[in-house]
């Protein structure tokens, strides 16, 4: 009976903690869950969509499937960047969206964050997040919440709104 409790405690543990794919852009860390990413890759030669919005990398194919690639640095706010080789691009899920991933700078770690530290958007008001001032009014829409890691401030993306935050 007491395996049978120790059991339970355990995965109660489990449920309170989050993973983070966490990510470089613009020299700042920000992050998505993992439960929403398919894959992590290099591939950085991109099909030009003509008449696109500017946020819209353009598609790149991964064996063979078509993924819509958006430039995550202008669909937050920040400046464009030339492609360097630490660039990836996150590809999410499909029940994120329709096969599409974003560029970013830098792949940074999983990082595991337990639930009550993550400050959701519900806990604070936009004029107290000095690391997301800089973000765009759309970029600003794109934050789920934030938290202190040890040596740094992760900004945490709600990937579900990536696709609707570009302006078709």
């Amino acid at each position: 009976m007491q395996a049978e409790v120790s059991n339970n405690f355990e995965a109660s543990e489990v449920l309170e903690q989050r993973q983070y794919c966490s990510f470089w852009l613009a020299n700042r860390l920000f992050g998505v869950d993992i439960l929403h990413v398919k894959e992590i890759n290099r591939v950085l030669e991109f099909t030009t969509i003509f008449h696109a919005p500017k946020e819209v990398k353009g598609y790149v194919n991964i064996r063979g499937q078509i993924h819509l690639v958006l430039d995550l640095r202008l669909l937050l706010g920040f400046e464009a960047s030339a492609l360097s080789d630490q660039s990836s691009v996150l590809i999410f899920k499909t029940q994120i969206a329709e096969p599409f991933g974003v560029l970013v700078d830098k792949i940074g770690d999983v990082v595991g964050v337990s639930v009550d530290e993550v400050e959701t958007r519900s806990m604070f008001d936009d004029s107290s997040l000095s690391d997301t001032d800089s973000l765009s009014d759309a970029g600003a829409n794109l934050v789920e919440g934030v938290c202190k890691l040890e040596n740094d401030i992760m900004v945490v993306l709600d990937a579900y709104k990536f696709i609707s935050a570009v302006k078709f």
